[in-house]
């Protein structure tokens, strides 16, 4: 059985702010098609972001 996690509501802000990140370089990237440039930013942020996440450190994200 899982191990319930204290502090929920700071990592609810967190993932919060993860999705707004997130959403923010997807929707850059989609709205810059035509500059080759700026989507492979967004596309390197969105990794960024979920490297952050799959790496799964939420104790950090806690403090």
């Amino acid at each position: 059985m899982p191990t319930p996690v204290a502090n929920l509501d700071k990592l609810d802000q967190h993932l919060t702010e993860v999705v707004r990140a997130l959403y923010g370089a997807v929707k850059t990237g989609i709205s810059h098609t035509d500059d080759p440039k700026v989507v492979d930013g967004s596309i390197k942020d969105c990794k960024e972001i979920l490297d952050e996440i799959m790496a799964g450190r939420v104790k950090e994200w806690i403090n």
